[in-house]
């Protein structure tokens, strides 16, 4: 291993922890869906009668009536009761030694390495870690009273970086030659591992971070923002009562789970309509044909990026954008998805926003191009299947200080959640 260089203030910090883990015999019962990925009746019928379900600790609202409204009190007091609960009884236990970790995901044959660390919310601040989306005001007041009363860190912000072959080779040192923590295989049949990182290539790794300008917010935005508002309140209230600060207490950091651009998985997110706004079918095809090049798809998933496929009356079509339709420099008029919103969606079925419009809706590419078939036969008239969109091309927005477009990102696998807890230390 070379030996370590000078670091720069401009690059993103991050910093070891003793995270509370839960033990080897217990994972498998604890660890969970993230918080915002089920709802409350999905939660309720996945914990069942395990008491060692971490839903129980990111979703309370499972234990309540269904009419209990969501932001009350009792919730996040019930939150902040079942993490300790789960403390006291020993499914979650704090780590030794402060340490990063390593977070593997199976998906079929796709592995994917995280290291779990923790990142400051001066780097949220500064811009250093960049965001593609916005926040809902609400979701993100949710969130920072439910971090705040639980004084935790129970999920992690999903981060990507431009990956570092100094990193990846010490990721694949640890996983390679170390026996790994805990290993589990959730319900979905998705392989989840966890390695405890030594001193030695800890401190590399946070060292290494320390040469890397920026992170990327993959997912976990409000996650993020809830994150940052807590540490700035507790640092405003710590500088009114005339507390001396040095920025590394540990109200300023939050838990991030971070893999490296050339390591992540992203899918396709489609599109189905619900009707054609007043077209035929014949009138639908002949408008698309203005922008896009129709033939008959061999296969109904989208080849490269330019490429679309329609599936409508039964039978999938390729669409291929006309040459001088897309605006290459504009890394958001750039993207298929957008593509599609300014010749077809927008002008053609009369979608002017697709987070509200119920004339759209959104399938995940974790469900299959059959299952876009099967909405036709139900609910809608036309399916869209979209060629994914790339880590660079989320980068290039996030660097251009713009947003990403609805419903365009679908990461996966999604990581667990109870693998790892940050809980807020008082000092």
């Amino acid at each position: 291993m070379r030996a370590l260089s000078k670091s720069f203030s401009t690059m993103v910090k991050l910093k070891k922890f003793k995270g509370y883990i839960p033990p080897k015999e217990v994972a498998p019962k604890l660890i969970a869906p993230p918080y915002d990925v089920v709802n409350t009746k999905e939660a309720r019928a996945m914990a069942g009668d395990n008491e060692m379900s971490f839903l129980h600790v990111n979703r309370p609202d499972l234990e309540f009536p269904d009419d209990t409204d969501p932001y009350s009190q009792q919730i996040y007091d019930r939150a902040r009761d079942n993490l300790k609960k789960f403390m006291d009884k020993g499914y979650l236990v704090q780590d030794k030694a402060a340490r990063v970790y390593i977070y593997a995901q199976k998906m079929g044959t796709h592995i994917q390495y995280g290291i779990v660390a923790l990142s400051h919310i001066d780097d949220y601040e500064k811009g250093l870690i960049k965001k593609h989306e916005f926040t809902r005001k609400d979701k993100e007041a949710d969130r920072t009273k439910f971090t705040d009363i639980q004084n935790a860190n129970v999920g992690p912000v999903f981060l990507t970086y431009k990956h570092k072959e100094t990193i990846d080779a010490v990721v694949r040192e640890v996983v390679s030659k170390q026996e790994c923590y805990s290993h589990v295989v959730s319900e979905d049949g998705f392989e989840h591992t966890l390695w405890l990182v030594n001193e030695f290539y800890s401190d590399f790794i946070v060292h290494e971070f320390g040469t890397i300008p920026n992170t990327y917010i993959a997912d976990g935005h409000h996650r993020a923002a809830s994150a940052y508002n807590v540490g700035k309140m507790r640092k405003e209230k710590a500088l009114a009562e005339g507390k001396q600060l040095t920025g590394e207490e540990d109200f300023h950091y939050f838990m991030t789970l971070l893999y490296p651009d050339n390591n992540l998985k992203v899918l396709d997110y489609n599109r189905v309509l619900k009707d054609f706004n007043g077209n035929t079918e014949q009138q639908v095809m002949e408008k698309i044909g203005k922008a896009y090049e129709i033939s008959p798809a061999e296969d109904p998933r989208p080849k490269s990026k330019g490429i679309h496929t329609l599936y409508i009356g039964k039978k999938w079509y390729q669409l291929k954008v006309k040459p001088g339709v897309v605006d290459e420099k504009d890394p958001i008029k750039s993207l298929d998805v957008e593509v599609l919103m300014d010749n077809v969606l927008k002008p053609i079925f009369g979608i002017e926003d697709p987070r509200t419009d119920k004339r759209i809706d959104f399938v995940g590419g974790i469900r299959g191009l059959k299952e876009l078939e099967k909405r036709c036969g139900e609910d809608c008239v036309c399916a869209f299947a979209m060629y994914p969109v790339s880590i660079a091309e989320i980068m290039s927005v996030a660097d251009s200080g713009k947003t990403m477009p609805p419903k365009s990102t679908w990461f996966e696998p999604k990581p667990k959640s109870g693998f790892v807890v940050h809980v807020i230390e008082n000092n």
